[in-house]
């Protein structure tokens, strides 16, 4: 790692160290919301960290790969469901800055050093886009809105009616922003995990997007922003969430610590903390983390600059990098599966931190961007087989 991204990496988290007191004491206010308080909110706008992924040229940060997984791995560590939106809408925002047409981009952007214009929606085609004058006319309903009832605009992704697939292509698609005044916001959240994120049901009931407000498509490169940014689309996912699960596993690993010194299970003699077997297990988990570390940092650093020239070159880059994010997702989930397990009693109750970070992280680990198949790709690619793009 090169100086300039040490001191990069070391101010971010003297920034997130200054919130980091508010993070943890609104925890459970976010669980009780179902979304985030206005005080994380308010907490997150404050470090910018929003535009940590957004091209420079609209007053983004435009952040190395390492740099996102810290900045995220650091807000996680204090706050899973803040470390989650925090992802979710550097991402989506970085969208809507590099794909915009110039000139609405540049009038959207134009307060965002005062407010961030914070996105957030579904690229799943669940609806249905129709040419009207000017524009589309678009209905539809998605879900995995995290962090919708802060943002300022939502995505949708839709088939366009009338038009067929050319063969052997996939159908015609429409990405659309539209402000979160013209959405309905559905009260779906009701889950086992990540409770705080709010990432409910969406509705756009006829809602008319103009030509400005779609996006250009995610299989080409970005109007604006460079480096990362410029990755592919899956590639470009995975280096902010790498930080989630790293964040995870180490407030899992400080709370153990702090807990494991303070109790003593009913039937022993001495604390958690003086038990080898705890020792040992404790000492595993921490091996796990710091390979957690160096693993994303040597991959992210070679995924920025190998060469992808070819749609070959771009589905073996994508499928490496989601077979290192759902290998970190299970290895945070070993971590914390093996802490809550020690902690005893305590660890039960919904309000105890383990609890919460063993909820919060096999709920994360259901997105679709990490599950088996990420597995079943890489494997293919070692195979020789044919792999065709997509998740």
């Amino acid at each position: 790692m090169d100086a300039a991204l040490s001191q990069q990496i070391a101010e971010w988290r003297e920034r997130i160290d200054a919130i980091g007191g508010t993070l943890r004491a609104e925890s459970q206010s976010n669980e009780a919301l179902r979304q985030l308080s206005p005080a994380t909110e308010a907490a997150l706008r404050e470090v910018g960290v929003f535009g940590l992924c957004s091209p420079t040229e609209l007053g983004g940060v435009g952040a190395h790969p390492v740099l996102q997984t810290q900045v995220i791995a650091e807000i996680t560590s204090h706050d899973s469901s803040a470390g989650w939106c925090a992802l979710i809408g550097a991402h989506e925002s970085a969208w809507l800055a590099s794909r915009l047409p110039d000139s609405v981009a540049e009038r959207i952007f134009a307060d965002a050093a005062s407010r961030w214009p914070v996105t957030c929606g579904s690229i799943a085609p669940e609806g249905e886009a129709e040419r009207v004058d000017g524009g589309w006319m678009v209905n539809g309903r998605w879900g995995w809105a995290s962090g919708i009832h802060h943002s300022d605009f939502v995505l949708s992704m839709s088939r366009i009616t009338g038009q067929e697939p050319e063969p052997g292509k996939p159908p015609p698609l429409l990405c659309a922003a539209a402000p979160k005044s013209d959405v309905v916001v559905e009260d779906t959240w009701h889950t086992l995990g990540m409770r705080g994120t709010g990432s409910t049901h969406y509705r756009y009931d006829n809602v008319f997007v103009p030509d400005e407000m779609c996006l250009a498509g995610f299989e080409r490169p970005p109007l604006r922003g460079d480096g990362w940014l410029a990755r592919p689309t899956v590639t470009f996912l995975t280096a902010a969430g790498y930080g989630f699960p790293l964040g995870v596993a180490r407030r899992a690993i400080e709370e153990i610590t702090t807990q494991a010194t303070a109790h003593t299970r009913t039937g022993q003699r001495s604390s958690i903390a003086e038990q080898q077997h705890f020792q040992a297990d404790l000492g595993r988990c921490v091996a796990l983390v710091e390979a957690m570390e160096g693993y994303g940092q040597h991959l992210f650093d070679e995924l920025l600059s190998a060469p992808v020239d070819s749609l070959e070159a771009t589905v073996q880059m994508d499928d490496r990098a989601r077979a290192a994010l759902r290998w970190a997702h299970q290895a945070a989930e070993d971590v914390v599966r093996t802490v809550h397990e020690h902690a005893g009693g305590p660890a039960v109750y919904s309000n105890n931190v383990l609890a919460r970070l063993l909820r919060d992280i096999q709920t994360a680990s259901q997105h679709v961007i990490q599950t088996q198949s990420a597995y079943i790709r890489r494997g293919q690619h070692q195979l020789g087989m044919s792999v065709r793009p997509g998740l």
